[in-house]
């Protein structure tokens, strides 16, 4: 009882909270008055509302799907042997995931400016790859969404291998000496014993990035603020510049609704998928 007043004090309770700010035409501080649905309509009424929606689904594959596959793949070269035991190795991967996300924006922002020496560009132009003033990759319309997706792939790959590598230490090494003894190379026991016996620490893995992609704000607030123009708006940002500069409380509510609920069926059918047939 004492667990459960508590998680609805601080979980049930805001949550109801919101759902019924979303309803309202309010700016935090007058008057409101009730809406309905309209504050939800708006979401995909409105042409930055779904900009946001499709810059979120692609970070999302940059946030999850790419880093929990090239975990996937590190696991699979290193993962095996005395190799488990290479601390130095998890130590480097997993290392992004303790710095303070504000540090990693400003350091990424630096490695991602024009010009100058230790940057990308100037890196690139050392090695006669590029000019000695190359792209704005956080300032250019077409490549800040990627060039952001680029640092949560280098954020969220370490905690995905770190994830498997505790997975494959699980795995009886007699289920890989009988795969040897079948003739199966490095490969097919990958594919055939090494994911299978993964499934669990995958959804894990899947679930962990995608509510950090569905949900992130820090990264993106820090790096670029959503520009040039709307390039990199997600649906975090526009939560904060609605109830904090434009005043509307209850619009930004009925996003930050959306948004849990989109992220609540996504984790969950992910869950759902692996975890039924976890080993």
């Amino acid at each position: 009882m004492p667990a459960i007043v508590i998680l609805g004090w601080l979980i049930v309770l805001p949550l109801c909270r919101a759902i019924w700010y979303s309803l309202l035409s309010w700016d935090g501080v007058g008057p409101s008055r009730f809406v309905g649905a309209q504050n939800y309509q708006q979401i995909f009424s409105q042409s930055i509302e779904r900009g946001s929606l499709y810059n979120a689904l692609i970070l999302f594959v940059f946030f999850c799907l790419i880093p929990t596959g090239l975990g996937l793949i590190a696991v699979g070269l290193l993962g095996r042997g005395q190799q488990r035991s290479n601390a130095v190795f998890r130590v480097i991967l997993f290392l992004p995931q303790v710095l303070v996300t504000v540090v990693v924006a400003i350091v990424w922002t630096w490695l991602m400016a024009p010009f100058g020496t230790g940057t990308i560009n100037g890196l690139l132009h050392a090695v006669g790859l590029g000019p000695v003033v190359g792209p704005s990759w956080l300032g250019g319309f077409s490549t800040a969404l990627g060039a952001i997706g680029v640092i949560a792939v280098w954020l969220d790959v370490g905690l995905c291998f770190v994830l498997f590598l505790a997975g494959v230490q699980r795995i009886p090494a007699d289920l890989y000496d009988a795969a040897r003894i079948d003739g199966a190379g490095m490969i097919r026991e990958f594919i055939h014993v090494t994911v299978p016996l993964l499934r669990r620490e995958i959804g894990a893995a899947i679930t962990i990035t995608a509510v950090a992609g569905l949900g992130s704000f820090t990264l993106v607030f820090e790096a670029t603020n959503g520009g040039p123009g709307n390039a990199t708006v997600i649906p975090g940002l526009l939560v904060y510049r609605d109830a904090f500069t434009l005043g509307d409380v209850g619009g930004a509510t009925a996003l930050g609704v959306s948004m849990a609920v989109i992220i609540f069926v996504i984790t969950f059918g992910i869950r759902w998928g692996f975890e039924r047939r976890a080993v």
